[in-house]
């Protein structure tokens, strides 16, 4: 924490947990321990709670470095240990806070909440005593842990079963069966035990439902053209900056919309949408040229095929004989869009394994490649390959030139350095070619691993080597194919990722130095690429902001189209009789509340802004209410930093009070889209005996400048 900030700054209900958490005996565990490199949905549940609470993270489920780093942000917020494993005590702080995301029980597979979830349903008892299930092709119905769709199914109740229902909570009905417990959908069930079945109820048509959408009736996206919106609710359908859950929507496309299909990827489709590109759930789409058809069961039809091994949570190398890379398609067929290649040697998680294909996960993206062509963990070797599967490799990678016999590591010398060097430097990484594994080789080959989807460890093993001979090597010049947020205090590791992102803005007119350092600038730089170019402004520079920065196509800075408008923010102040200096303690803590709003007006230049409370501790933790309003106070204050200023603060109640404050955004905050990533603080007057032994350094300078301001505005001194 930045030695300018109270340890009493946190939120009420941050602190009510940390103390439950702190006082929790060992024996009430409920947890188990989560650890960098594990993999599953109980990693990918802590993920998006994680995210729900303010951090930026993609929820993978794999507990990777980004993961770690996070995790250890989240225990020194909430003064736990900060190792980040992610144990008993810091799940159970964490549930608290995003309850919605809590597993039933250690272990538990609990999936994500479907694509239109925002909260944790309410459960209402059912004045039904008993259920029929009733299926249309008289297949079972799935049995869930949990009321949403997902991994989560635990049994499979045959059709004509008369269940127990125990409460309902929307489209889900909690029942008993055979000595379980868990929730089934209501529209395969006759109600009551009777013999006809229930009419579907329907779908909502209230301004809610715009936000979610429920499945759509059977109806298939194309893998590329023109598509409609089609949610059976008649609501919106969620545009997402990644092809993934969580808390990623950048806009709701309207019913009916006609979008642009750019390609599939498994479940999702990339789409193009009124200006906005991003990815949505592709059953949520309808090809122009077909009719919606009778909605899909929920049950599971018998098949003539074992259907393929899903959910493996194993990874496979890519293995071709030629030592090409392999294509990554939109669907398990050949002809099917190709959306990438992955090269010989990449690493995949395996989705689902079939005998021909394998839906795969690789550097972000999902899709299909035949199985003959991926060895697997657990064999060590890789299947037979058919006679006719050429097709689906690329051009062969170069044999693997004579010197690269042992793996190389930082400190080591020789020719086969030498080499490695070249290759490097043929790339244009930046590198001597001296043969001897040094730092600048160091961080070179961590670039190269970067952009070219490996591991980023500075080993140069079998993989690197297969990439770095291949013609699909990418070179320095490249995109990244995935991003790393940065935000403020960010600072360059061996990757450079600040001063990239910096060098980038600069390219583009934006007003900023290239330091490697993400400070002040860097962020307000930030936050005008964000409003130039319509992205959320939230001063973070997450993936998607990155995406269209490195894209080529983003807007160049334009000072106008960042100004400030001040009409009807000047000479909104009280008069000098009206100012009081009243005590945070005795007085303003007592009438205030976190949520609550205050005019700020800085007598320095006569502009007015609102902020917003956040949490009140020694002082006021707080927030501007809008983006204008982060404006108007830069306006007033200048770039962001932590010289104090006076100000005039009204408070709720409609009273007037001198304070200072600063206007440097730093830890937490909890609007997104204010362009001020994080709070500030506002002191008020205190006893300077008080402030003298618990804020010695920033919160007495503050007082003495509260207790200077009002000697020139009154004439009276102030202990």
């Amino acid at each position: 924490m930045n030695p300018r900030c109270s340890a009493k700054r946190f939120l009420g209900l941050v602190l009510l947990v940390t103390m439950i958490i702190s006082l929790m005996p060992a024996q009430a565990s409920s947890y188990a321990t989560i650890r960098p490199g594990d993999r599953g949905e109980n990693v990918r549940q802590m993920q998006r709670a994680l995210s729900h609470v303010g951090y930026t993270l993609v929820d993978d489920g794999i507990y990777g470095n980004m993961t770690t780093q996070t995790v250890q942000l989240f225990q020194a917020r909430m003064r736990l240990t900060q190792d980040g494993l992610a144990g008993n005590r810091t799940l159970s702080a964490l549930y608290e806070l995003a309850p919605q995301f809590k597993p039933q029980s250690q272990g538990s597979d609990q999936a994500a909440p479907e694509e239109s979830d925002t909260s944790a349903p309410v459960e209402t008892p059912s004045s039904q005593g008993s259920a029929t299930v009733h299926t249309e092709n008289g297949g079972s119905l799935n049995l869930r842990r949990t009321a949403s769709r997902g991994q989560n199914v635990f049994y499979q109740i045959p059709n004509g079963t008369v269940l127990k229902v125990l409460g309902m909570t929307g489209q889900w009905v909690r029942v008993e069966t055979a000595g379980r417990t868990g929730y089934v959908q209501q529209e395969f069930l006759r109600m009551g035990g009777s013999s006809q079945p229930e009419t579907t109820p329907a779908p909502s048509q209230s301004p809610q439902a715009s936000a979610a959408p429920t499945q759509s009736p059977g109806i298939t996206a194309p893998d590329a053209g023109n598509a409609r919106v089609y949610t059976q609710n008649r609501g919106s359908l969620n545009l997402r900056n990644a092809a993934s859950s969580g808390n990623n929507v950048i806009y709701q496309i309207p019913f009916g919309t006609i979008v642009r299909v750019l390609s599939r990827s498994g479940q999702w489709a990339r789409v193009e949408a009124e200006g906005r590109t991003g990815y949505v759930v592709a059953s949520f789409l309808q090809a122009l040229d077909n009719e919606p058809t009778p909605a899909p069961t929920e049950t599971d039809s018998p098949a003539v095929t074992p259907p393929p091994e899903t959910g493996t949570g194993s990874t496979a190398v890519v293995y071709t004989e030629n030592r090409g890379s392999l294509n990554h398609r939109a669907q398990g067929r050949s002809g099917s869009t190709i959306i990438g290649t992955i090269p010989f040697g990449g690493s995949v998680n395996v989705l689902s394994k079939g005998a021909t294909w394998c839906e795969v996960s690789y550097q972000g993206r999902s899709g299909w490649v035949m199985t003959s062509f991926l060895r697997f963990e657990q064999s060590g070797e890789p299947d037979p390959k058919p006679s006719e599967a050429p097709e689906e490799t690329t051009e062969p990678s170069p044999t693997p030139a004579p010197g690269f016999s042992r793996i190389l590591r930082a400190g080591d010398k020789g020719d086969d350095v030498l080499m490695m060097q070249e290759k490097l430097k043929a790339l244009k990484y930046d590198t001597q070619t001296n043969g001897t594994f040094d730092d600048q080789t160091l961080a070179a080959l961590k670039k190269f691993q970067s952009l070219n989807g490996l591991t980023v460890d500075g080993v140069f093993g079998s993989q690197s080597v297969a990439v770095l001979l291949s013609s699909a090597a990418r070179d320095a010049d490249s995109a990244p194919l995935s991003y790393t947020a940065l935000s403020l205090d960010s600072v360059d590791g061996d990757l450079k990722l600040v001063s990239a992102l910096q060098q980038a803005l600069v390219d583009l007119g934006y007003p900023l130095s290239v330091d490697g350092k993400f400070g002040a600038k860097t962020h307000e730089s930030v936050v005008y690429f964000q409003q130039i170019n319509a992205l959320p402004t939230n001063g973070v520079a997450d993936s998607l902001t990155q995406s269209l920065l490195f894209s080529g196509s983003a807007k160049r800075y334009d000072a106008s189209a960042v100004s400030v408008d001040t009409s009807g923010a000047t000479g909104k102040g009280p008069s000098s009789g009206q100012v009081k200096l009243l005590h945070w303690y005795n007085d303003v803590k007592k009438s205030a509340s976190a949520g609550q709003h205050a005019t700020i007006y800085h007598p320095g230049s006569g502009l007015s802004f609102t902020l917003r409370f956040y949490s009140m501790g020694a002082h006021a933790d707080a927030e501007p209410l809008t983006l204008r309003d982060t404006q108007l106070m830069n306006k007033a204050f200048g770039p962001a930093s932590w010289n104090i200023n006076i100000v005039y603060v009204k408070l709720p109640d409609g009273r007037w009070t001198m304070a200072s404050m600063h206007n440097r955004p730093h830890l937490s905050g909890s609007i997104k889209d204010n362009g001020f990533d994080g709070h500030l603080c506002v002191h008020f007057l205190r006893d300077l005996d008080e402030v003298t032994k618990n804020d010695p350094n920033y919160g007495l300078s503050n007082q003495k400048a509260i207790r200077n301001a009002w000697e020139k505005l009154t004439g009276q001194k102030v202990d």
